[in-house]
């Protein structure tokens, strides 16, 4: 299977887009820029191992198994 890959920083995440929806990419593409200024993202990103995007939902798992949700929507 093939993923994308986010470039956020100076570190790349593989994505993969669940929903299958280029409209669903756009709005996590806006939201991330959005969240740029956001210290606490930044911290979170660091540890931040893979992505899964769904329709309304970008999935965060962490380098530990845990996982974090940001709406999209």
């Amino acid at each position: 299977m093939v993923h994308d890959v986010i470039l956020f920083g100076k570190r790349a995440v593989p994505l993969q887009n669940r929903a299958k929806a280029l409209n669903s990419r756009s709005r996590f593409n806006i939201r991330i820029r959005a969240m740029a200024d956001d210290l606490e993202f930044r911290r979170r990103w660091k540890h931040v191992s893979y992505i899964e995007l769904w329709s309304d939902a970008a999935i965060f798992q962490y380098d530990d198994g845990s996982k974090w949700y940001m709406n999209i929507s």
